[in-house]
């Protein structure tokens, strides 16, 4: 099968809970206010809670607290809580599928650390909004769960990745794609928007352009994750294209500042958006 096929064929399963198509809907609206925003959020008590809950993380830095979904949408405003409603939304999907066939620990951890340098790196670069790079983070992976749900036995494989084979290169060899590939597809089958979608397929690319910053700033957050994953098998001077952090105009200690950032609040992040992973520490 293609990526398209695995991404149709789960593309039911993985349906995003009612409240953020509503949700959505009235994002999209150009009538809609806050008020009626807000007001469907709060029929989802769980949404209410982790969606405070992550407003008032570091990711924010807000000098005062967050008390209600409200004050979060005249704060954030808008595109930001739809962004995060979307995280939540999705790692709710995910939450039905089977995954005791991969490293379920090792998936979200990678998936909310790139989340995290990436909003971070789009800092740096003062590329805005930043929040469109958490959520292409935190879905640059996605694909995994499909494959998952397709074949168990091949998504086991993919795991077996070494120092001389790359992730997406053992994925290349065992599907004919990767899962940068299929998650793509399966984030056009969501209607999410192309800003989130392309720098997800084109992550793996190394046909460097300035002007797609996004894409740089996903394929570079991928690398660290995998990089700060995995420090006995990878460095990111192996990863990480040095051009890429030219074309960006960063620097190692921005890239260290990134790392720590992750470091820092991807446990807390992990706890919000798949609890059952944090009760391993």
């Amino acid at each position: 099968m293609k990526a398209l096929q695995y991404a149709q064929n789960v593309s039911d399963l993985f349906a995003l809970p009612e409240g953020y198509l509503r949700v959505k809907e009235l994002m999209d609206s150009d009538t809609a206010g806050l008020d009626e925003v807000a007001d469907v959020i709060l029929l989802d008590p769980v949404l209410t809670s982790k969606l405070l809950k992550l407003a008032n993380s570091a990711i924010y830095s807000l000098p005062y607290q967050v008390e209600s979904v409200s004050k979060a949408l005249l704060v954030l405003g808008k595109t930001q809580v739809y962004n995060l409603v979307l995280s939540i939304g999705i790692a709710s999907a995910c939450s039905k599928v089977d995954t005791s066939a991969i490293d379920l620990e090792r998936f979200w951890e990678q998936s909310i650390n790139a989340a995290l340098i990436a909003k971070y790196l789009a800092q740096c670069c003062e590329v805005k909004p930043t929040d469109r790079f958490y959520v292409a983070g935190l879905l640059h992976n996605i694909g995994e769960l499909a494959v998952l749900q397709n074949d168990a036995g091949q998504a086991y494989s993919c795991q077996e990745y070494n120092a001389e084979q790359r992730p997406w290169q053992l994925q290349q060899t065992t599907l004919g794609f990767t899962y940068a590939d299929c998650g793509a597809e399966l984030l056009h089958l969501w209607h999410l928007p192309d800003s989130i979608v392309e720098p997800v397929a084109l992550q793996h690319s190394t046909r460097f352009d300035q002007k797609n910053k996004a894409q740089l700033i996903i394929y570079l957050a991928v690398r660290l994750a995998l990089a700060n994953q995995h420090p006995e098998m990878y460095s990111t001077k192996q990863l990480v294209d040095p051009f890429v952090l030219e074309l960006l105009n960063l620097t190692q200690p921005d890239i260290i500042r990134a790392i720590d950032f992750c470091n820092t609040e991807g446990l807390f992040i992990l706890s919000v958006l798949n609890p059952r992973i944090s009760t391993i520490y």
